[in-house]
Formats: structure tokens, sequence, C-alpha cells
């Protein structure tokens, strides 16, 4: 995967994206600026770490935005500060992102006006369907070009396993290192959509700024519009740059045209099937399962996941305590064997059981 490239401003142009990055904090060990030194200074923008909050995905039957707003300002109430990001409608559906915050993390956070989560900003970074390791000062998580992550640990160790619980192909894998976290965050601030900035505001900030709200969302919209436009200007000027390189090739011109269409019906496909596998629900609880079987020393020859139910079949020194052990993971319930359990050649049982899958509402 090629890098982002944001060493290409110049001018003008380049010395406002350095001025705005000077205005972007980032809080992991420390609240630190764009030079990596530790402020306590106003800023724009708060990146906030990975580890400092949890996220969950939600999906509402509301096309109605001021009617799932309501919703979701009655669901929080009460609750830990939280940003809540709504997608686009699809399906009669919408799908919600919460994240969820301490509120001593906030106070360090602040004074800031807009809180982004660090992988929302680097997944605008990934192309689609692609999975990337995270790794930062021995803190390491797992990030989906959707924008699903989970930190390291439990049954989720490696970008094999996330990739296969989120249903994506590992195959194109990459790992951020940290040196290049602060320009692939940067990158990727630049790529949130308008109507996602829009629900970025600190969760912290609502009452102290209700008053003064207007005018200041005027001025950061004023600059974020300002923001765009340049971008874009840069992307038209690299555009123009590009195709008069292609102009200089002569005839390898066409056969250039004929690969790019190859690639774009290639991207156009992985899309429709980014779309396909995106509507799937997450499997890696599964996975917990099949690790606990493991622990009681089971071989697991097969798992197959209908709806909620749970199939797994295997052989083990003792059935019975891989079911109770099975029966004892919080999210499942009804544990039990579908068959008679046989005593095998090896001295080991064979088994065939099958355990329900809660909703995750129903966790815990």
């Amino acid at each position: 995967m090629s890098e982002p490239n944001d060493n290409a401003g110049s001018g003008s142009g380049g010395r406002l994206r350095r001025a705005v990055a000077r205005r972007i904090v980032w809080l992991t060990d420390g609240r630190r600026d764009a030079s990596g030194e530790t402020t306590g200074s106003r800023a724009l923008v708060a990146v906030l770490g990975r580890e400092h909050y949890s996220e969950r995905r939600r999906q509402y039957p509301i096309l109605s935005r001021r009617d799932l707003d309501n919703v979701l300002k009655q669901e929080l109430a009460g609750g830990l500060p939280t940003l809540a990001v709504v997608s686009a409608a699809r399906d009669d559906k919408r799908e919600v992102t919460f994240y969820e915050f301490k509120p001593e993390v906030l106070a360090q956070v602040a004074p800031a006006f807009m809180l982004v989560p660090e992988s929302l900003a680097l997944a605008a970074t990934l192309p689609a369907g692609r999975v990337a390791t995270v790794e930062r000062a021995g803190f390491r998580y797992f990030l989906a070009s959707s924008g699903v992550s989970q930190p390291e640990g439990g049954a989720v160790t490696s970008a094999e396993l996330f990739a296969m619980a989120a249903g994506l192909d590992v195959s194109d894998a990459v790992t951020i290192p940290g040196e290049q976290l602060h320009d692939r965050i940067v990158s990727g601030l630049g790529r949130l959509k308008p109507e996602t900035w829009l629900q970025l505001r600190m969760p912290s900030l609502g009452q102290r700024l209700e008053i003064d709200w207007q005018p200041i969302a005027t001025i950061a919209g004023v600059g974020l519009v300002a923001y765009l436009a340049l971008a874009s200007g840069y992307l038209a000027v690299t555009r123009e740059a590009r195709e008069k390189e292609l102009a200089g090739l002569g005839s390898e011109v066409e056969n250039l045209l004929v690969a790019q269409r190859d690639v774009d019906r290639m991207l156009s496909e992985q899309a429709g099937l980014a779309t396909v596998m995106a509507d799937r629900g997450n499997t890696y609880r599964l996975w917990q399962v099949v690790s606990v079987a493991w622990g009681k020393g089971a071989k697991v020859k097969s798992v197959e996941l209908r709806d909620a139910t749970l199939t797994i079949r295997g052989d083990a020194a003792v059935a019975t305590d891989v079911l109770a052990a099975i029966d004892a993971i919080p999210g499942f319930a009804d544990a039990k064997f579908s068959a008679p359990v046989r005593s095998g050649r090896s001295g080991r049982e064979d088994f065939s059981l099958v355990v329900t899958m809660q909703p995750e509402a129903n966790r815990g």
C-alpha cells in the first residue's frame, strides 16, 4: 500500500496545512502537538488514542435523523461521555458507531473544539476492504477500512484472526508503525466527510458552548470549507500533472488506459464484495468458543454458525468438561450435546454440541 503523500503541499497551501496541523493535538500517554511536544494549549481538533475509548456498533430501523437523534439522546442520557457517529441510511436502516470515553480522559483532552477517535481517522486512509495492524509504543490494535477496530487480546491476537472475524481478506494486510501515525492521522482528518465532522463535537462542551455555538460553528465551517477547497485544488493539479505524464508516454498510453480500465473494473468488483461482506454479522465471537474448547484439550473438527446457533464437532478426553466450559462463557447459553457422545478408538470421546449465541446487548 502506498503511503499518503502529506509533503506535496507547497507555498500558501503548504503553510496553511502546517498551520492546521499545529492546531491538532494527539492524546496517547500524553497530550502532544504536531511537533511531538507535550502541550496544554487550546486545539481545534483533538485526536484520542485507541486505548482511551471503547467502540460498538448498532443498527436502527429509523430513517429520520431527527427521530434517531432523539432516540440516541435518551439512550445515552446519564451514561459515560459518548460520541455517536451516524452513517448514511441503507436498506431502511442506519448504523451508529458509539465511541465511549472515560470522563477523566476528556479532561486531559480539553481544551479542544472537536474530538476525533484515532481509529476513525486512520480508517479513512485505508482502501476499501483493507485491514491494518497499528503498533505504537507497546500498544497494538487491528483496524478495517470500515472503521471497525479491536485491541489485541483475548481470541483476537493477529490481523489474520481479526480479518477472519470481520469477513475480510487478510492477504493485503498492512502494518502502520508508530512513526507514520501522525502523518496518516492528518491525512485521514482531511478525508473525513463534512457530515461526519458535524458529529464530532467534544461531548463535555455541550452546555458550556451552547450560547456561543452558532458563531463558533460558522468559523469552523468556513475553515473546514477552505481546507477542503485547498485539498481539491491540490488533487486537480496532481491530476493534471499525471495527464501530462501520460501524454508523454506516446504509444504506451493505450496500454495504460486498458490497464486502468481493468483496475477500475476490479475496484468495482472489490467494492461490491466489500458491500456483501459488510452485511454479514461479525463472527469473531465463535472463536472465543473454539479457544475455550482447545483449552480443554479438544480437537475441533468443524464449526458451523447458523443464525444464533453454533454447532461444534470434535473429540476430547472428557467431552463433558468441554460442554461445561463452553456453557460458562458469558454471552452464550443452552450448551448441550446434539448427538450421543461416543468413545473413539484412541480412547477419546467424539462429541457434537450446540450452544446459543446471545445478542451483544444481552451479554454481561
